[in-house]
């Protein structure tokens, strides 16, 4: 593939090819694998059923969720990250989970420290070797929604930081997506199973349209979102909605909903060099969030959803309602989580 920037400035080429460059996407959409987890999810689930669970209302949503604060509390430093290879599924998988626990420490109350973000290779291992049994795979990048999902469901996840008197040094992700590469094809160290045993999920479900993701969110439940036509926004229009859009077969998240003026979800991705430019809404929304979202649309959610392979993890069974506070609709309102 030719240099994208040795192209001229405005070159629908350099744009195309640029666009190829800085986000290696990758992921595996196997249909029967998808099929059999949700046949044995559905036989583990003993007081609802998935249906169900999008049956019984929850409480009324406010007019906007945003589920950021939850996150900036616990780490105000937080910005997107710099995707180094195709492993955005991990990426997608690990950023539902960083959210999902901060969310949790504030809802429970809870007096521990945040435990840090997510590693993103170890997911990577996880998802693509321990999950099926330990066979190591040598098929070349990319990772599967349904196998993210039963990696954070049966293999738990790891944390940043230094295990084993400091044996292993997942500290900070590898942006040259070496470890990625490694744990990808061989799995994660044996030793440091047992302890990814510990962060375990309890539930995960597909979530197949735009009102299920709403009442997810509306409970404190990000959705990692992935589909083979994906819309990537470069830019956001006056009231913060994305435009100029290119597509392609990637994982990100929605961490966010909007009632008006046009129903939508936030959408957030990342990768190298990747920064959405344009009015940002609310105004009070962060810088580093900002540079990585953008509003989707409602009617453009329900056709990525309806693809069917987007994802919501739980800590508990059975996804409880859950009442969120103030702060979650609105960023000035946020008050810290840790002391």
């Amino acid at each position: 593939m030719p240099d994208p920037k040795h192209l001229p400035t405005g070159d629908p080429k350099r744009d195309e090819l640029l666009d190829a460059s800085l986000l290696p996407c990758g992921l595996r959409l196997d249909v029967v694998e998808r099929s059999h987890f949700l046949t044995s999810r559905a036989n583990l689930r003993k007081q609802v059923t998935a249906e169900d669970l999008f049956k019984t209302p929850p409480p009324k949503p406010e007019p906007v969720t945003i589920l950021y604060p939850f996150l900036f509390a616990a780490m105000p430093a937080w910005t997107y990250g710099l995707q180094g290879r195709g492993d955005c599924m991990a990426w997608s998988s690990c950023h539902a989970l960083d959210l999902l626990a901060a969310v949790d420490l504030e809802l429970r109350k809870l007096t521990q420290q945040w435990p840090g973000l997510t590693s993103i290779e170890a997911q990577y291992g996880f998802m693509r070797v321990e999950a099926f049994g330990g066979k190591p795979d040598f098929g070349g990048d990319g990772g599967s929604p349904t196998a993210a999902a039963r990696a954070a469901l049966s293999c738990g996840h790891l944390h940043r930081g230094k295990y084993l008197d400091d044996k292993y040094d997942l500290s900070s992700y590898d942006p040259s997506g070496g470890r990625s590469g490694q744990y990808g094809r061989y799995g994660v160290p044996d030793a440091l199973e047992p302890i990814a045993a510990t962060h375990r999920c309890k539930d995960a479900i597909l979530v197949t349209d735009y009102d299920q993701a709403v009442k997810l969110i509306s409970n404190g439940y990000p959705i990692s979102n992935a589909a083979p036509n994906n819309p990537i926004y470069r830019k956001r229009d006056a009231a913060g909605y994305g435009t100029d859009a290119w597509k392609a077969s990637h994982a990100m998240n929605y961490v966010g909903y909007r009632s008006t003026p046009t129903p939508a979800l936030l959408k957030v991705n990342w990768g190298h060099g990747y920064h959405v430019s344009g009015p940002k809404w609310p105004d009070d929304m962060p810088d580093q969030l900002a540079a990585c979202s953008a509003w989707e649309p409602a009617e453009a959610c329900d056709k990525v959803l309806q693809q069917q392979w987007s994802w919501a993890y739980a800590l508990d069974l059975n996804f409880p309602t859950r009442e969120l506070p103030r702060a979650a609709s609105n960023l000035q309102e946020i008050r810290p989580v840790l002391a």
